[in-house]
C-alpha cells in the first residue's frame, strides 16, 4: 500500500473494499455498480479503479476515450484472498499501528509473545511466593499453638503439684 497515487484514509479504504466486495462470487461487474458507491461520480470511482488496477487487483474491460468508466470491471486472481485477509481497512490499522508504535507487526508479535513468556514466569513466581508465605503462617501458628499448649501443660502440672503437696 506504499508509494499509490491517492492517499489513504480508512474511508478511501472503505471505498476501496467496496469496489472489491461488489464481485461477491462474480468475475466481472458492471461499472454501473461501481458508480452506485461513489453515488455517480464517474471521475472519482475512474481514479479509485485505476489505484486497482496499478495494484493488479481488477482489469477494466471495454474502456472508451473520453468515458471515464470503463463497461466492466474484472477481478485479478487473489482479490478474494486479499479481502479476506482484511482488505485495504486491515492493511491501512497495521501501517498506521507500525508508524505509531515505531515497530512492525512482526517486532509486536515478538514483544507480545515475550510479555506472554514474562506473565508466564511471574505467575509461576507468585505462586511460589504464596505457597511460602503460606508455609510460613503454618510454621508460625504451629509454633504459637506448641507455645499455649506448653503454656496450659505447665499450668497443669502447677495446679496438680499444689493439689498434691497442699
Amino acid at each position: 500500500m506504499k508509494n499509490l497515487s491517492i492517499s489513504l484514509t480508512p474511508a478511501k479504504c472503505e471505498l476501496l473494499d467496496n469496489i472489491l466486495n461488489e464481485f461477491d462470487e462474480e468475475i466481472y461487474i458492471k461499472s454501473d455498480r461501481v458508480l452506485k458507491i461513489f453515488r455517480g461520480n464517474g471521475s472519482l470511482a475512474a481514479d479509485y479503479l485505476d489505484l486497482l488496477v496499478q495494484m493488479n487487483l481488477v482489469i477494466l474491460v471495454g474502456q472508451v476515450d473520453g468515458v471515464p468508466l470503463p463497461a466492466m470491471v474484472g477481478k485479478q486472481a487473489g482479490v478474494d484472498m486479499f479481502i479476506n485477509e482484511g482488505g485495504f481497512k486491515r492493511r491501512y490499522a497495521l501501517n498506521k499501528l507500525e508508524e505509531d508504535t515505531g515497530k512492525s507487526i512482526f517486532d509486536l508479535k515478538n514483544e507480545n509473545l515475550d510479555l506472554k513468556d514474562k506473565v508466564v514466569k511471574q505467575e509461576k513466581l507468585l505462586k511460589s511466593l504464596e505457597q511460602n508465605i503460606t508455609e510460613q503462617g503454618k510454621n508460625i501458628l504451629n509454633n504459637w499453638l506448641a507455645r499455649i499448649g506448653f503454656m496450659l501443660l505447665g499450668m497443669a502440672l502447677t495446679i496438680c503439684y499444689f493439689l498434691i503437696f497442699k
